[in-house]
């Protein structure tokens, strides 16, 4: 009987172990997709750009979510490689608090990017930063890169390089962060990361 009890006892505890945290990050997760997590979490830089649909959007906005905010441009082409696989993410984990803030440092091309938006049908939002403020602001030197910021404000990860943003590995790491659980493997496969070594000065 003594027995018995030790081993339900053990089984509950190894149970609760599995359970995420509520807002802690997964450091197994973080590790399987290379994501980077800051020894100090310090609050992400706030801004508020120009919206390709219309208007502007701040980042205090989103205040109680988790947010992904990537860099790209439409002249990356590891960017668009991303880019599908970020729009699976936002249709999976919109409903359970999860947005994305793709930020394009494109200087012009403000209809290419809508244009490449709407071919490609992505509901996220997509803001623009020709003067590159805001990528200076993250210290942002290649491309993509992205930003895992947590539901008060604070930056949990820091990611160089495409992902596959709809692996589970990724959507489980952005979970991670408000403890939502975790999701079944959904089968697609990494991409390759790729780094812009420089951006352009004019």
């Amino acid at each position: 009987m003594k027995i018995l009890m030790k081993f339900e006892v053990l089984a509950l505890a190894f149970c609760l172990f599995l359970l995420p945290v509520q807002g802690a990050a997964n450091p197994l997760l973080f590790e399987k997709m290379g994501i980077v997590a800051p020894k100090t979490s310090k609050p992400a830089p706030d801004f508020e750009l120009k919206n390709i649909r219309g208007g502007t959007t701040q980042l205090s906005d989103f205040k109680g979510k988790v947010v992904l905010i990537n860099f790209w441009a439409t002249w990356c082409a590891a960017c668009l490689e991303e880019m599908a696989s970020m729009q699976n993410l936002y249709g999976n984990l919109k409903e359970q608090g999860v947005e994305i803030i793709a930020i394009s440092i494109d200087r012009w091309n403000e209809e290419r990017i809508s244009e490449y938006a709407d071919k490609n049908n992505l509901s996220f939002y997509i803001l623009r930063d020709p003067g590159q403020i805001v990528r200076k602001k993250y210290y942002v030197m290649g491309l993509p890169t992205s930003y895992l910021v947590d539901g008060e404000g604070k930056i949990r990860g820091y990611v160089s390089g495409a992902r596959s943003w709809d692996s589970s590995a990724s959507q489980n790491a952005l979970l991670s962060l408000k403890g939502a659980g975790s999701l079944a493997e959904l089968g697609t496969e990494k991409l390759s990361m790729r780094i812009d070594s420089s951006l352009p000065q004019n």
